[in-house]
């Protein structure tokens, strides 16, 4: 009788809460991963949105290189540890035919920058994975040396219009955050659309020169990579250590 009771009191419980004994925890393993709970991101100029996890802060770069510039943050375990995504819309049109020109131009720059420490390719240049806004985009991953004496990954993501205008977006991580939070920056790629006042006929008469990884500036036609470079053609991502 009094298993019976400890039955019928545990049913009534799970009744009352809307909850069931089975799926208690896979409901809180869910509200624990980090793309619990979206919002969609409209920024003040209508010029687009973007959805992002509601704990993930968005904040304006530090230095602008156009029209949109803004990076969403998310909470990391430690002050030492970076997790975020960078989408940007370039002042100028890109001198470039192809965003696949666009990363290579970008490779070659950082290959031959002597400030940077370390440069390693992940996963080449590939262009099946992302649209941005419906355009084709094409990416690639790689790992840097970061200034607190850790390493990023990074992947970065081009898409080029008709006209010209140059999207491009950056997702950070710390090394071992990365491979986490990719499959929730995958997602917040796809969801950038462009609105209203961004149209086809877009205007560049934004004046600056903010600062970006892909500057065609200060891309160079030289070969070959520093001695503290290294590049990996290896097909298959993985940031596993050796």
């Amino acid at each position: 009788m009094l298993q019976s009771r400890i039955v019928l009191i545990t049913l009534c419980y799970a009744l009352f809460f809307g909850v069931s004994t089975t799926g208690l925890f896979a409901s809180e393993s869910q509200d624990n991963q980090p793309d619990a709970g979206w919002r969609t991101f409209k920024d003040r100029n209508n010029l687009f949105t973007v959805q992002h996890p509601s704990n993930w802060t968005a904040s304006a770069a530090t230095e602008s290189s156009g029209p949109i510039d803004v990076v969403f943050s998310a909470p990391v375990p430690a002050a030492d540890k970076l997790t975020e995504i960078e989408f940007i819309q370039y002042a100028q049109p890109s001198v470039f035919n192809s965003p696949q020109e666009s990363l290579e131009a970008e490779i070659n720059s950082l290959q031959n920058d002597p400030t940077v420490t370390k440069f390693e390719i992940e996963r080449p240049v590939e262009c099946t994975s992302y649209n941005l806004s419906g355009l084709p985009a094409c990416s690639y991953i790689y790992e840097i040396a970061s200034t607190d004496g850790g390493n990023l990954a990074i992947m970065a993501v081009d898409a080029l219009a008709p006209n010209g205008t140059e999207y491009e977006v950056y997702y950070k991580a710390s090394f071992d955050l990365f491979e986490n939070f990719l499959p929730t920056a995958g997602k917040m790629i796809e969801s950038f659309q462009l609105t209203g006042n961004n149209s086809a006929a877009a205007d560049f008469s934004l004046g600056g020169e903010g600062f970006s990884l892909n500057d065609t500036t200060t891309a160079t036609n030289t070969t070959g990579s520093p001695p503290n470079a290294t590049s990996s053609n290896d097909e298959d991502f993985s940031l596993s250590r050796e």
